[in-house]
């Protein structure tokens, strides 16, 4: 069965593997109650495995400061990995990244939690083959060739009009940007609706 792998860095007072095992069954099959029509089969199915402990550091405080995980006692540091079933999450980029960050940075059982590493099977691969166009491909799009495409974002959001992001936008243009990028976080906003933006 085709497994997604991640590794963190955690900093936690309790013994490594309660921690650890606290961030499998969080990101998993861990409920505080056993739920209807949940079975020895199901959970060990779809559990979260914690595949490798290694122990790295000892610090005196918490690196967190006014962590409730440890708030006046020496922490252990360690590189956890954890691997969940792939048919837990499918394909999809949005449950991926729900499943391996999550809620996790907010659990009391650590002073200090980190993504360092990210392994997916051959399915991902598959279903995002990667950047349609490539380099050359972009290059060849933007007419850019010999030097850096230049990009910049443009942000309506701190509160600019339609015809001030279009004077920006001039600006932007005739300084030598290839391209100008919208701001994600305008959407549709009364002060710039997206209509009278576009």
């Amino acid at each position: 069965m085709s497994r997604i792998t991640a590794t963190y860095l955690i900093e936690t007072a309790l013994p490594l593997e309660k921690a650890a095992e606290t961030l499998a069954g969080e990101q998993s099959a861990g409920t505080f109650l056993k739920v209807p029509g949940e079975t020895q089969e199901l959970v060990e199915r779809h559990m979260a495995r914690v595949e490798s402990i290694i122990e790295r550091s000892s610090v005196d405080s918490p690196s967190l400061p006014g962590s409730t995980a440890a708030p006046e006692t020496s922490c252990k540091r360690a590189d956890v990995t954890i691997s969940w079933p792939l048919e837990n999450v499918g394909v999809s980029l949005t449950n991926l990244i729900a499943t391996i960050a999550g809620n996790l940075f907010e659990l009391k059982a650590f002073s200090g939690l980190r993504l360092v590493d990210l392994e997916v099977p051959e399915d991902f691969k598959a279903h995002y083959p990667g950047p349609q166009f490539g380099i050359q491909g972009t290059r060849k799009l933007a007419g850019v060739e010999g030097r850096p495409i230049i990009g910049t974002i443009i942000k309506p959001s701190v509160g600019l009009s339609p015809e001030a992001t279009a004077e920006r936008v001039q600006e932007l243009i005739d300084g030598g940007g290839d391209f100008i990028k919208d701001d994600e976080l305008q959407a549709n906003g009364s002060h710039c609706p997206l209509k009278e933006r576009v």
